[in-house]
Protein backbone atom coordinates (compact mmCIF):
# COMPACT_ATOMS: atom_id res chain seq x y z
CA UNK A 1 0.00 0.00 0.00
CA UNK A 2 1.36 3.30 -0.98
CA UNK A 3 2.11 6.15 1.35
CA UNK A 4 -0.54 8.50 0.20
CA UNK A 5 -3.14 5.97 0.88
CA UNK A 6 -2.45 4.91 3.89
CA UNK A 7 -2.53 8.75 4.84
CA UNK A 8 -5.61 8.88 3.37
CA UNK A 9 -7.41 6.05 5.32
CA UNK A 10 -5.40 7.52 8.56
CA UNK A 11 -7.08 10.68 7.86
CA UNK A 12 -10.95 9.21 7.03
CA UNK A 13 -10.34 7.16 10.23
CA UNK A 14 -9.28 10.45 12.21
CA UNK A 15 -12.82 12.12 10.34
CA UNK A 16 -15.38 9.71 11.24
CA UNK A 17 -13.71 9.44 14.72
CA UNK A 18 -14.13 13.54 15.03
CA UNK A 19 -17.38 13.62 13.28
CA UNK A 20 -18.84 10.85 15.73
CA UNK A 21 -17.57 12.32 18.78
CA UNK A 22 -18.87 15.65 17.44
CA UNK A 23 -22.74 14.19 17.07
CA UNK A 24 -22.30 12.52 20.25
CA UNK A 25 -21.69 15.84 21.90
CA UNK A 26 -23.91 18.09 19.86
CA UNK A 27 -26.63 15.45 19.53
CA UNK A 28 -26.71 13.47 23.56
CA UNK A 29 -24.19 15.85 25.65
CA UNK A 30 -24.96 19.36 25.60
CA UNK A 31 -28.73 19.14 25.61
CA UNK A 32 -28.38 16.48 28.80
CA UNK A 33 -26.05 19.56 30.18
CA UNK A 34 -28.25 22.68 28.86
CA UNK A 35 -31.04 20.45 30.73
CA UNK A 36 -29.64 20.39 34.05
CA UNK A 37 -28.75 24.36 33.43
CA UNK A 38 -32.42 24.98 33.07
CA UNK A 39 -33.50 22.85 35.96
CA UNK A 40 -31.00 24.87 38.19
CA UNK A 41 -32.54 28.18 36.68
CA UNK A 42 -35.84 27.06 37.18
CA UNK A 43 -35.04 26.33 40.78
CA UNK A 44 -33.52 29.47 41.60
CA UNK A 45 -36.19 31.66 40.12
CA UNK A 46 -38.05 29.77 42.42
CA UNK A 47 -36.34 30.51 45.28
CA UNK A 48 -36.04 34.18 44.35
CA UNK A 49 -39.60 34.12 43.79
CA UNK A 50 -40.57 32.56 47.71
CA UNK A 51 -38.09 34.87 49.12
CA UNK A 52 -41.12 36.65 50.51
CA UNK A 53 -42.25 33.59 52.60
CA UNK A 54 -39.34 32.65 53.37
CA UNK A 55 -38.65 36.29 55.20
CA UNK A 56 -41.82 35.53 56.60
CA UNK A 57 -41.17 32.45 58.29
CA UNK A 58 -37.80 33.92 59.09
CA UNK A 59 -39.20 36.65 61.23
CA UNK A 60 -42.22 34.10 62.44
CA UNK A 61 -39.58 31.25 63.77
CA UNK A 62 -37.57 34.48 65.06
CA UNK A 63 -40.34 35.74 67.00
CA UNK A 64 -41.08 32.11 68.32
CA UNK A 65 -37.74 31.85 69.80
CA UNK A 66 -37.64 34.95 71.58
CA UNK A 67 -41.15 34.81 72.74
CA UNK A 68 -39.85 31.17 74.19
CA UNK A 69 -36.57 32.56 75.25
CA UNK A 70 -38.68 35.27 77.22
CA UNK A 71 -40.36 32.50 79.00
CA UNK A 72 -37.41 30.75 80.08
CA UNK A 73 -35.94 33.33 81.05
CA UNK A 74 -38.66 34.45 83.31
CA UNK A 75 -40.10 31.09 84.35
CA UNK A 76 -40.85 31.09 88.34
CA UNK A 77 -41.68 27.38 89.08
CA UNK A 78 -39.40 25.09 90.68
CA UNK A 79 -39.72 21.43 89.10
CA UNK A 80 -37.74 18.99 91.07
CA UNK A 81 -36.29 15.74 89.37
CA UNK A 82 -38.51 13.49 91.64
CA UNK A 83 -41.46 14.45 94.02
CA UNK A 84 -41.55 12.78 97.63
CA UNK A 85 -44.69 12.44 99.57
CA UNK A 86 -43.28 13.27 102.80
CA UNK A 87 -41.79 16.70 101.23
CA UNK A 88 -44.87 17.41 99.40
CA UNK A 89 -47.04 17.26 102.89
CA UNK A 90 -44.08 19.57 104.25
CA UNK A 91 -44.60 21.68 101.32
CA UNK A 92 -49.09 21.97 101.89
CA UNK A 93 -47.96 22.36 105.42
CA UNK A 94 -45.95 25.49 105.00
CA UNK A 95 -49.03 26.78 103.26
CA UNK A 96 -51.30 26.34 105.51
CA UNK A 97 -49.44 28.61 107.70
CA UNK A 98 -48.94 31.37 105.51
CA UNK A 99 -52.82 30.83 104.73
CA UNK A 100 -54.38 30.40 108.11
CA UNK A 101 -55.81 27.16 109.81
CA UNK A 102 -57.10 24.83 107.77
CA UNK A 103 -57.13 21.06 108.28
CA UNK A 104 -55.58 18.58 105.70
CA UNK A 105 -55.29 14.84 105.17
CA UNK A 106 -53.23 13.95 101.93
CA UNK A 107 -53.29 10.18 100.08
CA UNK A 108 -50.96 9.66 97.68
CA UNK A 109 -52.64 8.35 94.56
CA UNK A 110 -49.93 7.14 92.24
CA UNK A 111 -48.12 8.13 89.51
CA UNK A 112 -48.27 9.36 85.70
CA UNK A 113 -44.53 9.08 84.09
CA UNK A 114 -44.69 11.13 80.60
CA UNK A 115 -40.59 10.19 79.22
CA UNK A 116 -38.77 13.42 80.80
CA UNK A 117 -41.40 14.62 83.13
CA UNK A 118 -44.21 13.17 85.34
CA UNK A 119 -46.22 14.09 87.96
CA UNK A 120 -47.66 12.55 91.11
CA UNK A 121 -51.26 12.92 92.26
CA UNK A 122 -52.49 13.39 95.56
CA UNK A 123 -55.82 13.97 97.21
CA UNK A 124 -56.37 16.35 99.43
CA UNK A 125 -59.53 16.69 101.74
CA UNK A 126 -60.25 18.53 104.69
CA UNK A 127 -62.30 21.93 105.93
CA UNK A 128 -61.43 25.82 106.63
CA UNK A 129 -62.56 29.49 106.33
CA UNK A 130 -63.24 30.31 103.08
CA UNK A 131 -60.46 33.04 103.75
CA UNK A 132 -58.07 30.44 104.65
CA UNK A 133 -59.34 28.00 102.24
CA UNK A 134 -58.67 30.18 99.43
CA UNK A 135 -55.40 31.48 100.25
CA UNK A 136 -54.82 27.68 100.41
CA UNK A 137 -55.85 27.19 97.09
CA UNK A 138 -54.34 30.52 95.48
CA UNK A 139 -50.82 29.17 97.44
CA UNK A 140 -51.08 25.74 95.63
CA UNK A 141 -51.54 26.60 92.21
CA UNK A 142 -49.25 30.16 92.27
CA UNK A 143 -46.31 29.00 94.62
CA UNK A 144 -42.67 28.06 93.73
CA UNK A 145 -43.61 24.62 93.35
CA UNK A 146 -45.48 22.97 90.07
CA UNK A 147 -48.77 21.89 90.89
CA UNK A 148 -51.92 21.54 89.22
CA UNK A 149 -55.61 21.13 90.76
CA UNK A 150 -57.11 18.65 88.54
CA UNK A 151 -60.36 18.16 90.61
CA UNK A 152 -62.26 20.47 92.79
CA UNK A 153 -65.11 19.81 95.27
CA UNK A 154 -66.47 22.52 97.74
CA UNK A 155 -69.45 22.82 100.23
CA UNK A 156 -70.20 25.71 102.57
CA UNK A 157 -71.42 24.09 106.48
CA UNK A 158 -72.67 25.88 109.62
CA UNK A 159 -70.54 24.76 112.64
CA UNK A 160 -72.77 24.82 115.73
CA UNK A 161 -72.01 25.48 119.08
CA UNK A 162 -69.74 21.80 121.47
CA UNK A 163 -68.99 22.52 124.59
CA UNK A 164 -66.00 23.73 123.34
CA UNK A 165 -66.69 25.30 119.93
CA UNK A 166 -68.47 28.74 119.11
CA UNK A 167 -72.04 28.55 117.49
CA UNK A 168 -72.00 30.11 113.88
CA UNK A 169 -69.12 29.28 112.25
CA UNK A 170 -69.18 28.89 108.59
CA UNK A 171 -66.62 26.73 107.07
CA UNK A 172 -65.50 25.17 103.79
CA UNK A 173 -65.08 21.28 103.75
CA UNK A 174 -62.95 20.22 100.15
CA UNK A 175 -61.77 17.14 98.01
CA UNK A 176 -58.93 17.96 95.39
CA UNK A 177 -57.36 15.95 93.71
CA UNK A 178 -53.74 17.49 92.41
CA UNK A 179 -50.97 17.14 90.38
CA UNK A 180 -46.98 17.44 91.79
CA UNK A 181 -44.72 17.99 88.65
CA UNK A 182 -41.13 16.75 88.56
CA UNK A 183 -38.87 16.43 85.55
CA UNK A 184 -35.30 15.33 84.97
CA UNK A 185 -34.01 18.46 83.13
CA UNK A 186 -32.12 19.94 85.78
CA UNK A 187 -32.40 23.91 84.75
CA UNK A 188 -36.31 23.21 85.75
CA UNK A 189 -35.14 22.48 89.67
CA UNK A 190 -34.15 26.36 89.72
CA UNK A 191 -36.26 28.98 88.58
CA UNK A 192 -34.92 32.44 87.07
CA UNK A 193 -37.76 34.67 89.37
CA UNK A 194 -39.67 34.43 92.40
CA UNK A 195 -43.20 33.64 91.98
CA UNK A 196 -46.21 36.26 92.88
CA UNK A 197 -46.51 35.23 97.03
CA UNK A 198 -49.47 38.12 97.49
CA UNK A 199 -53.07 36.29 96.85
CA UNK A 200 -55.56 38.14 95.22
CA UNK A 201 -58.19 40.15 97.52
CA UNK A 202 -61.34 38.52 97.53
CA UNK A 203 -64.08 40.50 99.71
CA UNK A 204 -66.89 38.19 100.33
CA UNK A 205 -67.30 34.84 101.44
CA UNK A 206 -69.72 33.25 98.34
CA UNK A 207 -70.45 30.07 100.94
CA UNK A 208 -72.43 32.45 103.47
CA UNK A 209 -76.10 31.80 103.49
CA UNK A 210 -78.62 33.97 103.16
CA UNK A 211 -81.05 32.42 105.61
CA UNK A 212 -79.04 30.79 108.31
CA UNK A 213 -80.55 26.86 109.18
CA UNK A 214 -80.01 28.02 113.21
CA UNK A 215 -78.97 24.58 113.40
CA UNK A 216 -79.38 22.83 116.77
CA UNK A 217 -75.99 22.35 119.16
CA UNK A 218 -74.23 19.48 119.10
CA UNK A 219 -74.08 18.58 122.63
CA UNK A 220 -73.37 14.96 122.28
CA UNK A 221 -70.77 15.07 120.54
CA UNK A 222 -72.15 12.98 117.73
CA UNK A 223 -70.18 12.26 113.96
CA UNK A 224 -70.62 14.86 111.84
CA UNK A 225 -70.65 13.28 108.58
CA UNK A 226 -70.11 15.65 106.23
CA UNK A 227 -66.33 16.77 107.77
CA UNK A 228 -65.76 13.11 108.15
CA UNK A 229 -63.24 10.72 106.25
CA UNK A 230 -64.48 6.89 105.32
CA UNK A 231 -61.30 4.34 106.19
CA UNK A 232 -63.63 1.16 105.61
CA UNK A 233 -66.91 -0.19 105.15
CA UNK A 234 -67.72 -3.82 105.36
CA UNK A 235 -71.56 -5.17 105.49
CA UNK A 236 -72.93 -3.99 108.56
CA UNK A 237 -70.12 -1.91 109.68
CA UNK A 238 -68.52 1.66 108.88
CA UNK A 239 -64.94 3.20 110.33
CA UNK A 240 -64.77 6.56 110.41
CA UNK A 241 -62.14 9.49 111.36
CA UNK A 242 -64.44 12.24 112.42
CA UNK A 243 -64.42 15.54 112.61
CA UNK A 244 -62.10 15.76 115.84
CA UNK A 245 -59.78 13.29 114.24
CA UNK A 246 -61.03 10.28 116.65
CA UNK A 247 -61.64 6.65 114.87
CA UNK A 248 -65.42 5.96 115.37
CA UNK A 249 -67.65 2.96 114.20
CA UNK A 250 -70.98 3.16 112.63
CA UNK A 251 -73.44 0.85 112.15
CA UNK A 252 -76.93 1.11 109.82
CA UNK A 253 -79.46 3.15 111.52
CA UNK A 254 -77.34 4.67 113.80
CA UNK A 255 -77.58 8.63 114.94
CA UNK A 256 -75.37 11.17 113.43
CA UNK A 257 -75.74 14.83 114.16
CA UNK A 258 -78.65 15.84 112.27
CA UNK A 259 -80.03 12.35 111.25
CA UNK A 260 -79.14 8.86 110.88
CA UNK A 261 -76.97 5.96 108.79
CA UNK A 262 -79.95 5.18 105.99
CA UNK A 263 -77.33 2.82 103.67
CA UNK A 264 -74.35 0.96 103.23
CA UNK A 265 -72.65 0.21 100.15
CA UNK A 266 -69.72 -1.95 100.69
CA UNK A 267 -68.85 -2.88 96.90
CA UNK A 268 -68.81 0.77 96.14
CA UNK A 269 -67.19 1.80 99.22
CA UNK A 270 -69.12 4.16 100.66
CA UNK A 271 -72.31 5.04 103.23
CA UNK A 272 -75.55 6.78 103.26
CA UNK A 273 -76.83 8.97 105.57
CA UNK A 274 -80.33 11.15 105.76
CA UNK A 275 -79.73 14.58 107.35
CA UNK A 276 -82.81 17.28 108.52
CA UNK A 277 -81.34 20.50 108.23
CA UNK A 278 -84.10 22.98 109.63
CA UNK A 279 -86.50 20.92 107.60
CA UNK A 280 -84.55 20.38 104.75
CA UNK A 281 -83.86 16.73 104.66
CA UNK A 282 -80.32 15.79 102.45
CA UNK A 283 -78.48 12.62 101.28
CA UNK A 284 -74.95 12.99 102.63
CA UNK A 285 -72.99 10.30 100.79
CA UNK A 286 -69.27 9.88 101.85
CA UNK A 287 -66.75 7.79 100.13
CA UNK A 288 -63.42 6.31 100.80
CA UNK A 289 -60.54 7.71 99.33
CA UNK A 290 -58.47 5.03 98.16
CA UNK A 291 -54.43 5.00 98.14
CA UNK A 292 -52.36 4.11 95.36
CA UNK A 293 -52.23 0.23 96.42
CA UNK A 294 -55.98 0.48 97.81
CA UNK A 295 -56.86 1.75 94.17
CA UNK A 296 -55.53 -1.47 92.12
CA UNK A 297 -57.38 -3.60 94.66
CA UNK A 298 -60.94 -1.87 94.76
CA UNK A 299 -60.79 -1.88 90.68
CA UNK A 300 -60.15 -5.10 90.78
CA UNK A 301 -63.13 -5.92 93.06
CA UNK A 302 -65.31 -4.12 91.00
CA UNK A 303 -64.23 -6.26 87.65
CA UNK A 304 -65.08 -9.38 89.85
CA UNK A 305 -68.13 -7.72 90.80
CA UNK A 306 -69.60 -6.89 87.26
CA UNK A 307 -69.31 -10.16 86.42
Amino acid sequence: MSYKVRNSIVLGVLMLLILGVGTYVRAFHLPKKQHAIETEIKRIDDELSNTPNLIHEYNTLSQTVTETKKRWESRNKEIPAEDLSGKTYDYFSSLIERAGGVKLNMIYQGVQPRGNYGFNIYNLRGEGKFDNLYKFIWYIENGRKLFKVNTLTLKGLEVTATDKENAGELIVTFEMTVNAFFATIPELAVPATDPVTVPTYVGTDPFTPVISANLPPNKYDLVEIERSDLKAVIPGKAFIIDQKNNFRTLEPGDEVYLGYVTKFMPDEGKIEATLNKGGIFEKVELKIRYAAPQQQAAAAQQEVLKQ
